[in-house]
């Protein structure tokens, strides 16, 4: 047999194990005996899955890690479905949040097991950085901040039309970042009306207004701090204020501007508490992101996606005056989810952040050490995921979203150890898709929970 069909097994079974994890942990199985009909053949093709995944892993003499996993996941996979039938059928008392506990340790095993695999079979470690290409990096950095500097950009400056600066002006907030931040929010007042608040349109708008507001203003700063290295990086070579487009005193003055419109909105419309966990936020990712972390330290990514979370607990805070346990879990799979889905951005951009000095991890640590941890993220993020769906009795939508849009993750950040020894186009592109793959997988999620909290 063909030995990569091990890891498209593997990977089937990842998704399989997680969708009984996940339909466990919602009400999935309260709706309806046609529901836990699904589940009980769901659970059999998945121990069919796992039995012959165990059997491929001996014929094709994978690793003994891969082996000794496979047929460890195997054999507790059957004890669970044992568990589970005694249960179900009264032999046993059923403890539901024991069974939780080993279908997640069976998931965790599993996709390890997939990791070990995914780096056993790879022909390389992708396109790794060297001593020398750093050096090499660096010069063309100096070229690039030159061309920055060029006398055009003074006569380029002058013929800037209004609608030229005001799209400058708009590029300062970072729009691209407001769709998934306001969605989060969104699902926060979903999740506080799921527990028993009330919503009003008017709530709603000035959230997302002041939300929208903040968000620019956390964008502006980080433009000003970073506008010396976004002249090194391709990538951010042309922001406004690196080259010139806005003046830094503008800059600075229309971001204060937009905290204290921000701060009137949320005060005036909605709450202190919205308005101070807001105030965090910007705080967060212009000071402690931007100026503490990004430039410091690898663990950047990790510590800073507290700021991207933030958004859940000020939509169910806008509803309820109150911090609840459903927003903070769904503030954790977004600190989760954070490093699996920016790593992919890193590894794709890593000579630009190795440009500007910015110490990402695929830059200090290496590419395959940054795959290994998207991998490992994205498997804390799924299992953070089912414990929200456990504590707000999401449903089946919820369910089916994080496994089938999990797995395009899961699947996307695999097939980036395919490229092998391929050249740097081939790398970028792969990271890439996993970097799209995220971005669909907590949008999508996100959007289950409104439909399930609101629409239904």
């Amino acid at each position: 047999m063909d030995p990569p069909r091990l890891t498209t097994l593997l990977t089937w079974s990842v998704a399989g194990t997680y969708l009984l994890v996940a339909l466990g942990a919602t009400a999935a199985t309260e709706v309806g005996s046609a529901v836990a009909a699904v589940h009980h053949v769901a659970a059999v093709v998945v121990g069919v899955l796992l039995a012959a995944t165990a059997l491929l892993a001996r014929r094709t003499a994978a690793s003994r890690r891969v082996r000794v996993g496979t047929i460890a996941v195997l054999l507790a996979y059957l004890g669970q479905a044992g568990v589970g039938l005694a249960g179900r059928t009264g032999v046993v008392p059923f403890d539901g949040g024991v069974h939780l506990l080993g279908g997640i340790g069976v998931f965790a095993v599993l996709l390890a097991t997939l990791v070990i695999r995914v780096e056993a079979t790879t022909s390389g470690p992708g396109v790794e950085m060297t001593t020398s290409d750093s050096a090499g990096i660096g010069d063309r950095g100096a070229s690039s901040a030159a061309d920055c500097d060029a006398p055009t950009a003074t006569t380029e400056r002058d013929a800037l039309t209004v609608r030229s600066r005001l799209r400058a002006y708009l590029e300062l907030t970072k729009p691209r970042l407001m769709w998934l931040l306001c969605l989060l929010a969104l699902a926060g007042m979903g999740l506080a009306v799921a527990a028993g608040a009330a919503l009003d349109g008017v709530t709603v708008v000035a959230t997302l207004a002041g939300g929208v507001l903040a968000i620019g203003a956390a964008g502006a700063f980080n433009h000003v701090y970073e506008r010396d290295r976004d002249r090194k990086m391709r990538r951010t070579a042309d922001r406004p204020i690196a080259t010139d487009q806005v003046g830094v005193g503008r800059a600075i003055g229309f971001a204060v501007a937009l905290v204290v419109a921000s701060m009137a909105v949320l005060l005036a419309f909605v709450n202190a508490l919205a308005a101070a966990l807001t105030a965090a936020a910007v705080v967060y990712y212009a000071y402690v992101y931007t100026v503490l972390l990004k430039p410091t330290t690898r663990w950047n990514t990790v510590i800073g996606g507290g700021s991207g979370a933030l958004p859940a607990l000020i939509g169910y805070a806008a509803v309820t005056g109150t911090v609840g346990l459903p927003a903070v879990l769904l503030a954790v799979v977004v600190c989760c989810w954070t490093p699996a889905h920016f790593y992919n951005l890193a590894i794709a951009h890593r000579e630009d952040y190795a440009r500007a000095d910015y110490p990402m991890l695929p830059v200090v640590a290496g590419v395959a050490t940054a795959r290994r941890r998207i991998l490992a993220w994205l498997g804390v993020t799924l299992i953070a995921a089912v414990l929200l769906g456990a504590v707000t009795e999401l449903g089946v939508l919820y369910a089916l979203t994080t496994t089938a849009l999990g797995a395009l993750f899961v699947r996307s950040v695999a097939r980036q150890y395919d490229v092998g020894r391929q050249g740097a186009d081939d790398v970028r592109a792969a990271a890439y898709r996993s970097f799209h793959a995220s971005n669909a997988y907590l949008g999508a999620l996100l959007a289950a929970i409104l439909v399930e909290t609101l629409a239904v």
